[in-house]
């Protein structure tokens, strides 16, 4: 077996074990408690009309 796949397979059955210690509560508060910590804003330009995209059609 592969160095890799043994760390892989160690890492994947620490993750299930704490998750069965702790019953799905080791992550406490976080976003659900807090909210996200950033925002982030776009501008959108407006779509085009379906004559202007399709000219066919008018």
């Amino acid at each position: 077996m592969s160095k890799q796949l043994a760390l892989s397979i160690a890492a994947s059955v620490l993750a299930m074990a704490t998750f069965a210690l702790f019953g799905g509560n080791a992550r406490t508060g976080g976003v659900e408690r807090d909210g996200p910590r950033w925002s982030a804003q776009t501008e959108v330009a407006p779509l085009p009309s379906l004559g202007q995209l399709l000219p066919a059609l008018q």
